[in-house]
C-alpha cells in the first residue's frame, strides 16, 4: 500500500512539477480533486503503479535505442579502422573526416539512430571502394591494406 510520501517521491523522481501534479490528479480522479491529500488510498496505489511502469518502459525503450546507437557507432568505426580512416591512438583525423565528409557533417556521438543507419551505409560505400582501390598496386589504399608506409613521391 502506497503512501502520499511515496507519491510525492515518484513525482520528484521523474520530473513532475507542481502544476503537472495537480493536472495528473485531477485527471486521475475524474475531476474529484487537485490534491494528492484527498486521493483514495486504493487511487494513490494505482498511480504509483502506473508512474513505475511508465518510467520503466521510457527507460527501457531509451536502453534498447542506446544498445542499438552503440552497436552502429561501433561498425562504423570498425570500417574507419579498417580503411585508414580512423586510427584507434589518433581521434583527430576520423573527427575532421565526420565534420568535414560524412554525410550530415557532425560528430558521430551526435547521430541519432536513423541518421547512423545512413552512415553505416555511406562507409559500407566508403569500404566498398576502398577494397577496390586496394586491389591496384601504387594507390593509397594498396599500401595502407599491405602495411607499408606511405609512398613518397618527391
Amino acid at each position: 500500500m502506497a503512501t502520499t510520501r511515496k507519491l510525492m517521491t515518484l513525482f520528484s523522481k521523474y520530473g513532475i512539477d507542481e502544476k503537472q501534479r495537480h493536472e495528473l490528479i485531477y485527471a486521475w480522479t475524474s475531476g474529484r480533486t487537485q490534491s494528492s491529500k484527498d486521493l483514495l488510498s486504493i487511487e494513490i496505489d494505482e498511480l504509483c503503479e502506473k508512474l513505475d511502469n511508465d518510467y520503466r518502459y521510457r527507460t527501457n525503450l531509451d536502453a534498447n535505442t542506446e544498445l542499438a546507437k552503440r552497436k552502429l557507432r561501433s561498425e562504423v568505426l570498425t570500417i574507419a579502422q579498417r580503411t585508414g580512416i580512423h586510427n584507434p591512438n589518433d581521434w583527430k583525423v576520423f573527427n575532421r573526416f565526420m565534420l568535414n565528409s560524412s554525410i550530415l557533417k557532425k560528430r558521430l556521438n551526435e547521430y541519432e539512430l536513423d541518421e547512423l543507419e545512413r552512415l553505416v551505409k555511406q562507409f559500407r560505400g566508403i569500404e566498398s571502394n576502398y577494397s577496390r582501390s586496394a586491389a591496384k598496386a601504387g594507390t593509397k589504399a594498396y599500401f595502407h591494406s599491405k602495411g607499408l608506409p606511405k609512398p613518397n613521391f618527391n
